[in-house]
């Protein structure tokens, strides 16, 4: 019985918001970072939406985090809350905000999100689903 509730959990873990980037910075030390983005979410046609990120620090990870958006899909406004995470920020999060136009393509796209270390160190990206859906 209890394999089965730790089995669920892992699935509902799995499904439910495990879309962390490979690590950034010096990978595989605790002088790395990866970013922790949503899952994939619905977007109506013309609204827009906002969606929580975060990097997550290793320990010996001192350095600023340049943030940024490539590949942007056609027709899908997508901003960041912040240009950066700072070495000496407590608060690690930022907003994605996605904003289709009223005629984007309906259906899925990926967007995908860098952090660059500054001054230095393997950046790392991640992607995420949004699917525009029609705005009746």
């Amino acid at each position: 019985m209890r394999i089965t509730y730790l089995a669920t959990a892992a699935l509902v873990a799995f499904a439910f918001g495990c879309n962390k980037s490979p690590e950034g910075g010096t990978p595989n030390t605790k002088a790395s970072f990866k970013l922790s983005l949503p899952t994939a979410k619905d977007v109506k046609q013309g609204n827009t939406e906002s969606y929580d990120a975060s990097i997550e620090r290793g320990s010996d990870f001192k350095k600023d985090v340049k943030l940024s958006v490539e590949g942007k899909p056609e027709k899908l406004t997508v901003k960041l809350s912040k240009d950066a995470i700072k070495a000496g920020d407590g608060d690690t999060k930022f907003t994605i905000t996605v904003t289709p136009d009223k005629d984007a393509p309906i259906g899925k796209h990926d967007i995908k999100i860098v952090g660059t270390p500054d001054g230095g160190g393997t950046p790392t990206s991640q992607s995420f689903s949004v699917t525009v859906t029609e705005n009746k």
